[in-house]
């Protein structure tokens, strides 16, 4: 069995699905696992979203950064020197062209990314005064702990209805005036109302969604605002499985949203903005998501879809394959692994 050690210097959420994924493998007993968490020793890794994992000689960095930011720019001598192989959850082959001539061929895609745990899992664990602080309040805003959220609670297989509903829950971002983002995420703000307000608008009760409560936009946006309740994850669950067409947004930095992954897991029909980066396998436009650039383009994908049972119900089952083959935790995990411990290949198991 191949023995690996893994490390990271936080207990941040973006490094609960890998984790999740090679406990996932443990479990099927294809790898042996030590896992260290230590805050203390920041100097070993550059930031927070990297997992270290190693074995037989190698070390491989899974980076779960949102996008190539200052934190990559600053790191590479770094990364360049301790790695053998880094998988990024944000890849451009075109970014990768900036990087240090010897990371080149060492940098792979990772695959999609979302919150998700498993019994265990130390990432979301509480352990001290602080994190218990923390899952409580997660209790109580998610409706669970984030432990709770198990690759079970966001799997589902497709559903075909006759009369399809879709699904938009979104937020708006704030950037003082003079920041660098700040134009950029005014734009991105009025996108998002035009749009929940439209859905709104066209679907009526075939619609659920709206923007995330927020009290510096009441006066502006309050009658599409929705309440804390209907926003607490484990709510937002529930009533995304209700939905047939899911649209998703850009995440910080042009990454790729974490709901897009949520979407992949539960078999939709996603209506998604269209990719900054890649993934892995073989997740195509127009089969697995139809991509969209702005309001009038986005509506007109959705209407596409509404209008279409059945190419819903087929990008539906083309989103359960591709999650069994590459977007499910261990799946991420062990298409990634192989690549630097051939010994995994084979070794398949469908849960």
């Amino acid at each position: 069995m191949l023995e690996l050690s893994v490390y990271c210097i936080a207990k941040t959420p973006h490094l609960s699905m890998p984790v999740t994924g090679l406990l996932m493998l443990a479990e099927q007993k294809k790898v042996c696992l030590s896992i260290e968490i230590d805050g203390q020793n920041r100097k070993r890794l550059p930031y927070a979203p990297l997992l270290e994992v190693c074995g037989r000689g190698k070390r491989v960095l899974f980076d779960l950064a949102d996008g190539y930011g200052w934190e990559v720019e600053r790191a590479q001598p770094q990364l360049a020197s301790q790695a053998d192989m880094i998988f990024r959850r944000s890849f451009s082959p075109e970014k990768n062209q900036q990087l240090l001539p010897e990371l080149l061929n060492r940098v792979r895609p990772l695959g999609f990314h979302f919150h998700v745990s498993y019994p265990g899992n130390p990432i979301d664990q509480p352990s001290s005064w602080r994190e218990r602080r923390r899952d409580l309040f997660q209790r109580t805003f998610n409706g669970a702990p984030r432990s709770y959220f198990t690759p079970d609670k966001f799997e589902r297989g497709p559903v075909y209805r006759k009369k399809p509903a879709v699904l938009f829950y979104t937020r708006l971002w704030h950037a003082p005036e003079g920041d660098e983002l700040y134009e950029s995420v005014v734009q991105l703000n009025l996108s998002r109302i035009k749009l929940v307000s439209e859905l709104k608008k066209r679907y009526g009760p075939r619609f659920t969604g709206g923007i995330q409560f927020d009290p510096k936009e009441v006066g502006r946006c309050g009658g599409l605002m929705v309440g804390i309740g209907a926003t607490s994850r484990k709510r937002y669950l529930e009533t995304m499985h209700k939905a047939d067409i899911c649209i998703g947004s850009t995440g910080l930095h042009n990454s790729i949203g974490w709901k897009t992954a949520e979407y992949v897991a539960a078999s939709k029909a996603i209506v998604n903005e269209a990719f900054c980066f890649q993934v892995p396998g073989n997740f195509r436009a127009g089969v697995n998501y139809l991509p969209f650039a702005d309001v009038e383009g986005c509506l007109t994908q959705v209407e596409r879809l509404m209008g279409d049972p059945q190419r819903i119900y087929e990008m539906a089952l083309a989103n359960q394959a591709y999650y069994q083959a590459s977007g499910r935790p261990d799946r991420v995990m062990a298409n990634a692994l192989r690549q630097v411990f051939p010994e995994l290949e084979g070794r398949e198991e469908t849960l």
